[in-house]
């Protein structure tokens, strides 16, 4: 049996978009994307990237038509991001007390958490006064007398002190969801001096539950490989534009290494900037990497972008491979048979439909996900290019609406001159 609120999400996209809207002259639009849809009825799917590639970045242009050429309704669909749906990180700032013990030259950290909440990550408030590359260990505990180690060798670092641009920092430690009353973190600093100020505590907050609505992978590859004056350049084809980039990782086979990395369109236009990638391998001593970026959604018109890796003075990185995830499209609409329809994409000239479902598009994202069967895009066949709409105002526009304003003000002077004579006339 359905849920509730799927039965009345079901009800109101049958009652805004139950009937088709008119027959629509395909012509004008210069791709199509069949699909077959097994069942009637209220549905959400996914739009295929083929069609997404040939929209307007704003979507507009999107239409489904049935068999018939009739129009059919639809709304696209704010769907969550890719994240555990049910728990958000909250960040507090933690007092630290510290211990050196001098013989085994170490820097003892301990925190109390003051939750029983499961914990995220801490990271360490370290004053920018000198670079670093230190190993930690990472222990938590219920009372502070009994330690439970969850992870040794793990790396520090800050390179390029200063907090300019180029400046590049780990202090953050991974606490694994656990539960604790106390973290304690023990640094090996050999002669090196830390001024620890304090420490930023995640702790995982529990929310209301929410689907979680999983990314898409897409197939990007790198195009090109450019080598300039301290930056490489790579041209990555993310295999069709208006997608929304979820990661964007790097297979890069280099141990040990720092760099920033700017996405750019293929116009110089700044998409994300300068986050830091870095692996460190020492074998028995630290290891940890970073090789993804993460735009969190960031909206990408173009099908390709450009990756830009700071290297300095440092030899260029040898860069095997991408790999990337989007989010997803979802649009909903409410077939009334089943069988075959269009999606129909590429015309410049057409605006954004008003369709009634539009104002349900909140409530349509709990239906249920229905697979669709498409075909390849093709070009539409007797395709005309529209017109493109004319900003100019013709002679024969201003003489009319000269003659409408001149019409206008006659008809009112005529209706004061009628008032005037049913008023009454003043006495003597």
């Amino acid at each position: 049996m359905k849920k509730p609120s799927v039965l009345f999400t079901t009800l109101l996209l049958s009652v805004a978009g139950g009937a088709a809207l008119r027959a629509l002259d395909a012509t004008a639009w210069r791709y199509q994307q069949p699909f077959e849809v097994a069942q009637a009825g209220a549905m959400r799917v996914a739009l295929p990237p083929e069609t997404l590639d040939r929209l307007q970045p704003d979507l507009r242009d999107l239409r489904i038509v049935g068999a018939d050429g009739t129009e059919s309704p639809y709304a696209v669909l704010e769907l969550p991001a890719a994240r555990a749906a049910s728990q958000t990180l909250t960040v507090t700032r933690r007092p630290v007390s510290l211990r050196i013990d001098p013989e085994k030259k170490e820097v003892i950290a301990t925190l109390s958490t003051e939750t029983g909440a499961p914990l995220d990550s801490v990271a360490l408030l370290i004053a920018d006064t000198t670079d670093y590359m230190l190993p930690a260990r990472v222990e938590i505990s219920g009372d502070g007398n009994a330690w439970r180690t969850l992870a040794s060798g793990l790396a520090l670092f800050r390179r390029g002190q200063g907090g300019g641009y180029n400046t590049i920092v780990q202090n953050t430690l991974p606490l694994d969801r656990r539960s604790a009353a106390f973290v304690r973190v023990t640094i090996s600093t050999g002669e090196t001096s830390l001024a620890i100020t304090g420490a930023e505590l995640r702790v995982i907050k529990e929310t209301a539950a929410r689907e979680a609505m999983p990314d898409d992978d897409a197939p990007a590859r790198i195009v090109a490989t450019e080598q300039r004056a301290g930056e490489t350049l790579l041209t990555i084809d993310l295999g069709a534009a208006n997608l929304s980039l979820s990661t964007l990782s790097f297979q890069i086979a280099d141990p040990l290494f720092m760099r920033h990395v700017t996405l750019t369109g293929t116009d110089g236009r700044e998409l994300a900037r300068g986050e830091a990638l870095y692996r460190v391998e020492i074998p028995g001593q630290v290891s940890t990497s970073k090789t993804a970026l993460a735009p969190g959604g960031l909206f990408v018109p173009e099908r390709r972008i450009l990756a830009r890796i700071e290297n300095g003075d440092s030899p260029p990185l040898d860069v095997r491979g991408v790999g990337a995830t989007r989010r997803p499209v979802h649009i909903a609409f409410n077939p009334a048979v089943a069988g075959r329809f269009t999606f129909l994409a590429g015309n410049a000239q057409a605006r954004a439909p008003r369709y009634d479902l539009a104002v349900l598009s909140g409530r349509l994202a709990s239906l249920p996900l229905s697979r669709i069967t498409a075909g390849a895009s093709s070009e539409t066949p007797d395709y005309r290019a529209p017109a493109p709409a004319s900003d100019k105002t013709s002679v024969r526009d201003i003489i009319g609406s000269a003659f409408f304003w001149l019409a206008l003000t006659a008809v009112v002077i005529v209706l004061f001159v009628v008032i005037a004579k049913l008023l009454p006339k003043p006495k003597a």
